[in-house]
């Protein structure tokens, strides 16, 4: 099987930007925060603060003693927004860009002569150069070439920072008997916990299983993609609809009571709705997500979730979320979160009796006002936050387009 892909997976992206915006900072430790409180986490961490042991998650105060020499940032996301719209004009001169993944990984599709390890190699190298020297010296990338996604994604893990790794299919599945088993994307800490429990300890263990014991193991066909995807198969990529929509918020100190948590998961959560109808859907589901702070045991989590028939109605949503929240726990919440999921396209809604035309004008018509110059200019009861001057929130995988 050819090489098909290369996968370009940019160094700890928002530190980086941060240090190309701030040259003093190069070569430094650095985290990226939500916001200046030492109960926050970090977002990300410059590879000198990696060295120190700082990582995505360590609350500021760990951070401190970790690196005492850290310097921390507050999050711009429309700064990482801005060098990522950059960044892709740059790569996609070098060669066209296949799909986008997220703010900092996207992915190049090879075909006929271009699959020669010679030219992938070369045109990977042209990248590299020319986001140093199209962008900022301070932005590195990693760079994996191999017969499939999947494989790629791992390869350009494998060697950080600036790193470059080519797995051929004959090499495969042996090249990633080094790995450990939450190296492999998909496998996360449950999962994880399940293999051990079925006695599947290492990577090397994991390659060796058959076809039918890997479905066994996943309990789905998951298992027997996974057993091709890490041979080099190519699986058809499935174009997947939309499958949640939701908006979460870190609370300033000053901020971590009852009365300020429900009025930013008000605002949330009609940002959320908002988006739900511009994007043409309608939910069947709400989940609640609340994060505490808890002296001597870290942060707690609780979320519940409602469901319901399928609505875009904000009036509706907060009706269910109001429910959920007289359910919650509400003593050091540190971070609110709602999501909305179980979406239906506008062309498979079926409609209810319940539904108003004349509120669904309205609510286009809100929307309407809201999208203008003047952001959040009609906002719900409790959610008049919403006009606050705050940041844009950091958003991984969901990129503003460059006029937003």
């Amino acid at each position: 099987m050819p090489l098909r892909i290369i996968y370009i997976d940019l160094n700890s992206y928002f530190a980086s930007v941060e240090q190309a915006e701030r040259p003093e900072l190069m070569g430094r430790p650095v985290a990226v925060v939500p916001m200046m409180a030492e109960t926050t986490c970090c977002l990300a961490a410059s590879y000198p603060a990696k060295a120190c042991g700082v990582r995505t998650g360590t609350l500021v105060k760990d951070a401190r003693k970790l690196c005492p020499k850290i310097t921390f940032i507050e999050a711009d996301h429309r700064k990482y927004t801005a060098y990522h719209h950059r960044i892709i004009d740059v790569v996609d001169k070098c060669f066209p860009i296949w799909k986008v993944f997220s703010i900092d990984e996207m992915a190049i599709e090879l075909h006929g002569r271009e699959q020669d390890p010679a030219f992938a190699r070369a045109k990977a190298l042209e990248i590299k150069r020319a986001i140093l020297e199209e962008i900022h010296p301070a932005l590195t990338c990693s760079i994996g070439i191999a017969p499939n996604r999947y494989v790629a994604k791992i390869a350009s893990d494998m060697q950080k920072p600036d790193g470059l790794t080519i797995i051929h299919s004959e090499e495969l599945p042996e090249r990633l008997f080094g790995l450990s088993l939450r190296d492999f994307p998909g496998i996360g800490p449950r999962m994880e916990e399940r293999l051990i429990r079925a006695h599947c300890m290492s990577a090397r263990a994991l390659c060796h299983k058959s076809f039918s014991e890997m479905v066994d193991l996943w309990g789905s066909k998951v298992g027997g993609d996974f057993w091709r995807l890490i041979r080099g198969e190519v699986l058809e990529e499935r174009e997947t609809e939309r499958s949640s929509i939701g908006h979460s918020r870190v609370l300033p100190p000053n901020t971590r009571n009852a009365e300020d948590a429900w009025s930013n998961l008000v605002a949330l959560l009609s940002k959320a709705a908002m988006r739900l109808r511009g994007e043409g859907f309608y939910a069947r589901s709400l989940q609640l997500n609340l994060q505490f702070l808890r002296k001597g045991t870290g942060i707690s989590h609780w979320d519940k979730r409602a469901r319901f028939f399928e609505t875009q109605d904000t009036t509706l949503l907060l009706h269910e979320l109001g429910a959920l929240w007289a359910e919650a726990p509400k003593e050091n919440i540190l971070k609110v979160g709602v999501v909305l999921s179980s979406l239906v396209p506008e062309d498979k809604h079926q409609l209810s009796l319940m539904e108003d035309s004349k509120r669904d004008r309205l609510m286009a018509a809100l929307d309407s006002l809201n999208k203008g110059q003047q952001k959040n200019l009609v906002v719900y009861g409790a959610s008049s936050e919403l006009g606050q001057p705050t940041q844009a929130k950091i958003a991984f995988g969901y990129i503003p387009e460059k006029d937003a």
